[in-house]
């Protein structure tokens, strides 16, 4: 301070431009400490600003010691016995804005080549076919509740199985469609809107008896040394 107040009062007369410039750079740091503080804070506060979003364990993913997640056992994606990992981050509660401003309620696994159609989509459990069909932000999708009540939701689907319908029993490891980029469309088949990708997604029951999200990326990072391999 006693540096600054004699560069302004420098000989005893008062200097406006060295005033102007101190308070420009003084600003510019305010604004570059909020900016780096609001992009490692914004995440968190905006999954614990939004009621829809469940208690802090299942925010941050403390919930694997759940029984309820026991019989989750397969990565959802296939890979190849060539290819590399597939890529993914904590993308849960990720702003949105797509059909208005919203919270990511997933975590979207990227294919390393971005072809449509090429990599299998895998029920991480044994289950029953609650959903499936078109969704104007999920495309084409699949939703499946295990014996848990747990509801895993796998969207933006090339094609599916053949022949899987709703009410089918299915198995942990079993094909139920391919990785695509449908949706963001009201349009049936649109796609190309984002890179081809897999939405997974985690709902599980609150004290009303309804299905909110939780983040899938603690499961996934645990589900990566369970997968499926296939040659295609």
């Amino acid at each position: 301070m006693t540096f600054i107040y004699g560069r302004l009062f420098k000989y005893g007369r008062y200097d406006k431009d060295k005033l102007f410039h101190y308070i420009i750079a003084i600003l510019y740091l305010f604004v570059v400490i909020a900016v780096i503080t609001g992009k490692i804070t914004g995440d968190k506060d905006a999954k614990n600003s939004h009621p829809e979003y469940l208690s802090r364990e299942y925010i941050y993913g403390d919930y694997l010691f759940d029984k309820r997640f026991d019989d989750a056992i397969i990565f959802p994606v296939a890979v190849s016995y060539e290819e590399e990992e597939f890529y993914y981050v904590d993308s849960y509660g990720a702003a949105r804005t797509y059909g208005g401003e919203r919270l990511h309620e997933g975590c979207d696994i990227m294919t390393p080549d971005n072809v449509r159609g090429r990599y299998p989509v895998i029920s991480v459990c044994d289950g029953v076919v609650e959903n499936i069909g078109w969704l104007e932000l999920g495309g084409y999708r699949i939703g499946i509740r295990s014996a848990n009540d747990v509801y895993y939701y796998y969207a933006h689907l090339y094609s599916y199985a053949e022949g899987i319908k709703e009410g089918d029993t299915v198995k942990a490891g079993d094909i139920i469609g391919f990785v695509g980029d449908t949706g963001y469309s009201k349009v049936e088949g649109t796609v190309g809107n984002f890179d081809v990708h897999l939405h997974f997604g985690i709902y599980v029951k609150d004290n009303k008896g309804s299905d909110k999200a939780i983040n899938p990326y603690p499961l996934l990072r645990e589900l990566e040394k369970k997968k499926r391999i296939y040659s295609f």
